[in-house]
């Protein structure tokens, strides 16, 4: 899933420019930038989902 990481990277990029300018941006970006960074980020959390403790597939 290297693709997912790197989106992640540049979604951080994006919401850091977006901080910084944020009366320049239309909202209907805002929400878009928003709501892709919820998908990538809830794509992250389920693919680091920790093990229950005595999962016989824990390495």
């Amino acid at each position: 899933m290297p693709q997912l990481h790197a989106r992640g990277v540049e979604l951080v990029v994006e919401l850091l420019d977006a901080a910084e300018h944020l009366e320049k941006i239309p909202a209907a970006e805002v929400k878009k930038l928003l709501r892709e960074t919820s998908l990538v980020l809830g794509d992250l959390l389920a693919r680091d989902i920790p093990r229950p403790v005595g999962d016989a597939a824990a390495g």
